[in-house]
């Protein structure tokens, strides 16, 4: 049975690879400007987070420390005792990163005890991370995206975020519609007549509500989905030509300039 949510999660792609398993003291507070998204798991022991121009935040309790996007911090113990961490670098699909995940908060602590429904997991996550068996960062890498996955539905599901970009439209009939419609159809020739249609609206109030409820146009949305779905299929290592036909664009060449537009490097270049 299909659901709202169906929105965010079909062909949502979550990944992660831990970067750091051990110890981190206090003295360690230099602040390390990451790329991307990245969950801290406070295993045990207090903790600060130190964020660029904003004062630490202290964690009193086990916890994951999560940032879904790029953000220059950094977590340490409280004294020179330490505090037991797991880290790793989160990744999104390009159309969950532009749609879902920069309308979430900028940091979120989750007790570790609100992942309970995914304890096993989250037992076998930190098990493999710390093991050096054959195998086990392969594991490691694959169990964190369960866990991420969980993560921003646990998120997604409360009330104060469901206001802005994907998952306001999911609550939206209309919008929903439009959007599963993107969803299904994005390799077509699909405009904005149709979408309106779909929405039972006209184009100009239909690019109106759509724009306020998912923070960009029908158009914007449509091209970054498209280009979402193509990084997926480069990652299967698929011939550029190949993927420019299957997500809807009539010539590889208008395909690439609009890859290298969203994405900013070549579709080549980023499949390396």
């Amino acid at each position: 049975m299909s659901t709202p949510y169906d929105l965010i999660f079909d062909n949502a792609v979550f990944s992660a690879q831990v970067i750091f398993v051990g110890t981190r003291c206090g003295r360690e507070n230099l602040l390390r400007n990451y790329a991307s998204g990245t969950l801290h798991f406070v295993k045990s022991s207090r903790a600060l987070v130190h964020l660029e121009g904003a004062e630490p935040v202290a964690i009193e309790q086990p916890s994951l420390v999560f940032f879904p996007r790029t953000s220059r911090h950094n977590v340490t113990g409280v004294n020179d005792d330490g505090v037991d961490l797991v880290c790793a670098i989160a990744n999104f699909s390009e159309a969950f990163q532009q749609n879902v995940a920069t309308s979430l908060p900028d940091m979120m602590v989750l007790p570790l005890q609100e992942l309970a429904p995914i304890r096993h997991a989250v037992e076998a996550f930190f098990a493999e991370a710390a093991c050096t068996a054959p195998g086990s960062r392969q594991l490691a890498d694959q169990l964190c995206g369960i866990v991420l996955a969980y993560v921003v539905r646990h998120i997604l599901l409360d009330e104060r975020h469901r206001q802005a970009g994907l998952v306001a439209a999911a609550s939206d009939q209309r919008i929903a519609g439009a959007v599963k419609a993107i969803h299904t159809s994005f390799h077509d020739g699909l405009d904005l007549a149709t979408l309106a249609k779909v929405a039972g609206m006209s184009r100009s109030r239909f690019v109106e509500h759509f724009k306020r409820l998912v923070g960009t146009s029908p158009h914007n949305y449509l091209v970054n989905y498209r280009i979402g779905v193509a990084q997926q299929l480069l990652a299967r290592r698929l011939p550029v030509k190949t993927v420019a036909a299957r997500v809807g664009y009539e010539t590889t060449a208008s395909f690439c300039a609009k890859f290298k537009e969203v994405v900013g490097v070549s579709p080549g270049a980023w499949a390396k």
